[in-house]
C-alpha cells in the first residue's frame, strides 16, 4: 500500500527547514555584526599621567561619544581590578585615575570603550609606579582656561602639562576651566624652567603653548585651534590672571576639579558601611545581595542608579542592614548607593561603583602598534599613543577582523534545529507505523 505524506509531517519538515535556515540567517548576521563592529569607540592617542607611587591617570580620545573604564593589575594575566569613570557619562576625551597601587609595580591595563576590550596588539599596555613617593617642594597649582574654536565657549578638553619629560594632566570643568595640583605628581622645579601645555578638544583638535613655571598657576586663556608662546609674560604680585589677547565670557568662572584632604579635625568618621562589594568590584551574577553595618535601628536609603532600584532599609539591633535590589541587574556598569541622617542631622552617602559580568566574559577586541612587553620595558614616563587595530592580522583593518564574542544564542540556535530535526524523524516514523 503507497503510503502519504501526512499533514503533521508536513508541518514538521517545514519547521525543520525554517529552524535551519533561522540557524544559517542569524550566524551569518552575527558574524556580520562583528566584523562590521563600530571601530568609533577605539580609543586613541592613549596616554598614561599622574604616575606617583601609589596612583596614575590613562586618558583617550574616541571618535564617538562613548563610556569607558580600565581593567588593570599586577600581572599581564590577571586583570581582575577596575577604574571607573566618575560620572559615567559618554564622552569623546576620557580620563580615568587608578588609585591605590603598590609603590615600584608594574601595572597592566586594558581600555574598556563602547562595551568592548581593547589592548596592545594581544598584550596589555603597562607601566611603572614610582618606587618612593613625591617629594612636593613649592611647585604652584597650575589654572587656566580652554575656550572652543569660537572663542565664546569652554571647550570640553583634556590639558596635558610637560615639565622636563614628566606629564600631568586634567579635564577641563563645563567652564573649561582646569586645576592642577603639580605638586602632587612632580618633583619640585625651578620657576624658570619651561613647561609644555597641550589641550585636545572633543572634536579632537587642540591647542599648545609654552611658558615659565612661574605663570601656570594663571595660565592665559587658551583657545582650541591656536598656538601661544608665554614665556616672555611675567606674573603679577597679586596673582591676577596676566592679561592676553583673548576675553573671557562674563558667564566663565574658575572652579577647581580636584578635592583638597581635609585633616582629621575637619572629617567625621562614616559609621555606615557596605562590607558585600569593593569600589571597581566585577561581579557576575545579576541578583547580588548587599549587606554592611550602621548604628543600630538606622533607616538607610538603598539605590542602585543605573537602573533606578531603590529601597528603605533599616539596621538591626546588631547594627546590620541587608538588601537585594528586586530586579535582576543587566550587565554593565552599575552604582550602589547609601544615603542616611547622621545625628548631627547631616545628610551623608557613600558610593560603590561595580561591574555585572557575565560568566563566559566579556567580548575583547585587541590592538597593536605598540611595543610588545619584555624585560625592557619602557620606564612608568612612557606613553602609550597607539591607534589599536585587530590583533589577528597586523595588516587588515578593523572593519575586516571578527571579534571574538559569545556563541550562546548561535549554540541554542543549532540545538533547536537538530532537535526539531529528531522531532520530525520520530512524528515521521510515527505516522508511517500507524
Amino acid at each position: 500500500m503507497k503510503k502519504t505524506l501526512k499533514l503533521p509531517t508536513i508541518i514538521g519538515i517545514f519547521i525543520l527547514i525554517l529552524g535551519i535556515v533561522s540557524g544559517v540567517f542569524l550566524i551569518n548576521s552575527n558574524q556580520t555584526f562583528k566584523i562590521g563592529a563600530d571601530v568609533d569607540v577605539v580609543p586613541n592617542d592613549i596616554k598614561v599621567t599622574n604616575i606617583t607611587d601609589s596612583q596614575a591617570t590613562i586618558t583617550w580620545v574616541t571618535a564617538k561619544e562613548s563610556s569607558g573604564f580600565v581593567k588593570w593589575g599586577t600581572s599581564q594575566g590577571s586583570l581582575s581590578k577596575v577604574a571607573l569613570n566618575e560620572t559615567n557619562e559618554k564622552s569623546l576625551v576620557h580620563s580615568i585615575n587608578i588609585l591605590g597601587i603598590e609603590a615600584g609595580k608594574q601595572v597592566f591595563f586594558k581600555i574598556n570603550s563602547g562595551g568592548k576590550d581593547f589592548d596592545n596588539n594581544g598584550t596589555p599596555w603597562l607601566f611603572n609606579t614610582l618606587g618612593s613617593p613625591i617629594v612636593s617642594g613649592n611647585l604652584p597649582v597650575a589654572s587656566g582656561t580652554i575656550l572652543n574654536e569660537t572663542n565664546s565657549t569652554p571647550a570640553k578638553a583634556l590639558v596635558y602639562i610637560t615639565i622636563n619629560g614628566k606629564t600631568v594632566s586634567s579635564l577641563t570643568s563645563s567652564q573649561g576651566n582646569f586645576v592642577i595640583p603639580l605638586a602632587q605628581y612632580l618633583e619640585n622645579v625651578s620657576e624658570t624652567q619651561i613647561a609644555e601645555i597641550n589641550a585636545v578638544s572633543e572634536l579632537n583638535n587642540s591647542t599648545s603653548a609654552v611658558a615659565k613655571v612661574s605663570l601656570l598657576k594663571a595660565i592665559p586663556v587658551m583657545v582650541i585651534g591656536k598656538t601661544y608662546d608665554f614665556r616672555n609674560i611675567e606674573t603679577t604680585d597679586n596673582q591676577n590672571l596676566p592679561q592676553s589677547s583673548l576675553s573671557v565670557p562674563e558667564a566663565i568662572e574658575k572652579s577647581s576639579r580636584f578635592e583638597i584632604t581635609k585633616s582629621p579635625s575637619q572629617t567625621q568618621e562614616t559609621t555606615v558601611t557596605v562590607e558585600s562589594i569593593e569600589d571597581g568590584e566585577i561581579i557576575t551574577t545579576t541578583d547580588p545581595e548587599f549587606f554592611g553595618t550602621g548604628p543600630k535601628n538606622l533607616d538607610l536609603e538603598v539605590t542602585i542608579e543605573s537602573e533606578l532600584q531603590s529601597a528603605t532599609v533599616s539596621t538591626n539591633s546588631q547594627g546590620k542592614w541587608i538588601w537585594s535590589p528586586p530586579n535582576n541587574l543587566e550587565p554593565g556598569e552599575h552604582k550602589l548607593t547609601l544615603k542616611w541622617t547622621d545625628t548631627a542631622g547631616i545628610v551623608r552617602t557613600i558610593t560603590r561603583s561595580f561591574i555585572v559580568q557575565a560568566a563566559e566574559g566579556p567580548a575583547f577586541v585587541s590592538t597593536p602598534s605598540a611595543t610588545p612587553i619584555n624585560s625592557a620595558s619602557p620606564p612608568a614616563t612612557t606613553k602609550a599613543s597607539t591607534t589599536p587595530v585587530a590583533s589577528q592580522s597586523a595588516s587588515s583593518s578593523p572593519k575586516s577582523t571578527p571579534e571574538t564574542g559569545s556563541l550562546t544564542p548561535t549554540i541554542g540556535l543549532f540545538m533547536f534545529g537538530i532537535s526539531v530535526l529528531f522531532g520530525s524523524l520520530f512524528v515521521f516514523k510515527k505516522i508511517n507505523v500507524n
